[in-house]
């Protein structure tokens, strides 16, 4: 009896019209960089061929439409989550009668509501589709953000909190898989960079954001943190609105705004469109694997959940993030601290998150050409760890404050907050390490729950020596771990090599070939 499927996702929801012929022929063979390959469509199979420059040209198109919309969409959720740290800075706590580490527990308790529905989340976008899931979910956590305006106390505070969670639960791994659809795996590390921009540049421009609502204060007879929400809010909810207008159901669909409500001649041509499918085709076959059917089982769930190979990057998200995640949420009020006001603290703390944009995009293409992604957050993880560390030792040796020590340990902010982002690197690398695009996207929202920050506590202040301690020694778990990851991978791949010369059958467990023509098991 076939497996009962979680979701049954057929071809026609993604690309209407079309499918992957049966036992189609793999023409593996470019000559003068031309490629052909067999799709099924409007029942008809056709032989679609086309030149590698011709396809460039038509992911230049898809990167001019996904890249900018998905980033921004991303970018108000990482606001919509890190702007407590310029609302702390404000009278947030004294009017609503609530202490730090009740602010503390608001902020773990969004992680809490993201983990809840993060798979079910997925689910649901696979059974009505992403350009309809996706703007909802948008527009949905923005009513929602506007709400917090008139939180009034602690269990208020909870509650808009988790709400918000389970609200943004699933963006990220529904986002990861849409651009999978749409790009081939040696494309996705610095797309998936340019898509977590988001997070990368939120602190800068919420605090930003933060600092111009603060100027607000009782206009309107609304106090600036409330400011800080409305406004947020009210942005988000129009980015969703804008991603429900122009994200296509279909490259077919492309001239179909608002869910086809409006149609124009679309962006992408008939023969563009049938070659974007003929590619996504192609590679499902190289790989051996269904390709633009997606049936979600709960053996893929469990096949996730269960691999040696999925906690690894589970241990390496957790301790990464969290070893600079106190910096997100109470960054501007470690400045304040230092002898800023609140607007200059907003605006000083906006530097150091664009460079770390900035260096993770170079990072990113650097993993893209040379397939080592291990190597690339090794980089991450040392000069975050060495920023922590200086960051220490700066703050006891510089105390009490003084104008020029506030500016010293400012600078040493600065370049810890400038290294290079690592979690597109870390994603990708965990969804390539999965042969089928339904443990892919299981994989992705496995790895998108991830929990709340509870190092900076009240009792801790003002030097906060313990969380010091605490980030920096997960900040060296996070460096050793990525280590030991790397070298059990290529400990894994030799196994595997070994193996591979006397049975041909593990060929369908290959995920990463050579320009030698050697094959891994996992990319490292």
């Amino acid at each position: 009896m076939a497996e009962k499927s979680v979701v049954d996702f057929k071809v026609d929801q993604l690309y209407p019209g079309i499918t992957a012929p049966p036992n189609s022929e793999q023409n593996d063979e470019e000559e003068e960089g031309t490629l052909s390959q067999h799709i099924r469509k409007n029942g008809e199979q056709i032989l679609v061929t086309w030149r590698k420059e011709e396809e460039v040209h038509i992911v230049r198109k898809v990167d001019l439409l996904f890249l900018p919309i998905f980033s921004l969409m991303f970018t108000w959720m990482a606001i919509d989550r890190t702007n407590v740290s310029g609302v702390l800075t404000s009278t947030f706590l004294s009017d609503t009668n609530m202490t730090r580490d009740q602010a503390n527990t608001g902020v773990s308790l969004l992680w809490l509501g993201i983990v809840l529905l993060e798979i079910p989340s997925n689910i649901v976008l696979h059974r009505i589709g992403p350009h309809y899931w996706i703007p909802a979910q948008v527009i949905t956590w923005g009513v929602i953000e506007v709400l917090q305006s008139q939180v009034t106390n602690a269990g208020g505070w909870y509650v808009a909190r988790l709400i918000l969670g389970v609200g943004e639960s699933g963006f990220i791994p529904g986002g990861l898989y849409t651009l999978s659809r749409w790009y081939l795996p040696n494309e996705l590390t610095q797309r998936t960079a340019i898509y977590f921009l988001g997070p990368s540049i939120s602190a800068a421009f919420g605090s930003l954001i933060s600092a111009g609502a603060l100027e607000l204060h009782l206009k309107g007879g609304l106090k600036g943190w409330q400011w800080i929400f409305i406004i947020c809010g009210v942005s988000t909810i129009a980015t969703g609105v804008l991603a429900f207008s122009v994200i296509p159901k279909s490259p077919h669909h492309t001239g179909h705004l608002f869910g086809g409500l409006i149609r124009i001649p679309g962006w992408l041509t008939e023969r563009e469109a049938d070659i974007l499918v003929a590619r996504q085709t192609r590679i499902a076959e190289k790989n051996q694997v269904a390709g633009l059917t997606l049936k979600i089982t709960w053996k893929d769930i469990t096949d996730v959940l269960l691999s040696w190979s999925t906690w690894p990057y589970l241990v390496v998200c957790l301790t990464g993030l969290q070893s600079v995640n106190g910096l997100s949420t109470w960054g501007a009020t470690i400045i304040k601290s230092l002898g800023f006001s609140s607007i200059r603290a907003n605006l000083l703390n906006a530097p150091g998150s664009l460079l770390g944009a900035f260096f993770g995009i170079i990072l990113s293409g650097f993993v893209d050409r040379y397939s080592r992604f291990g190597y690339g957050i090794i980089f991450a993880a040392g000069w975050t760890l060495t920023g922590l560390i200086a960051l220490y030792r700066g703050l006891l040796q510089h105390l009490p404050v003084t104008n020029k020590s506030s500016w010293s340990f400012y600078a040493a902010y600065v370049v810890t907050q400038a290294a290079p982002g690592w979690q597109p690197i870390n994603v990708t690398w965990l969804s390539l390490n999965f042969k089928t695009p339904q443990k892919r996207a299981v994989a992705y929202a496995v790895y998108s729950g991830t929990y709340g920050n509870q190092v900076f506590r009240a009792s801790d202040a003002p030097l906060y020596r313990k969380a010091w301690i605490i980030c920096i020694s997960l900040g060296a778990v996070w460096l050793a771990g990525v280590i030991l990851q790397t070298i059990v991978f290529q400990w894994a791949n030799r196994i595997f090599a070994r193996k591979l010369a006397d049975n041909a059958e593990l060929e369908r467990e290959v995920v990463h070939t050579d320009k030698r023509g050697q094959g891994y098991r996992f990319y490292w």
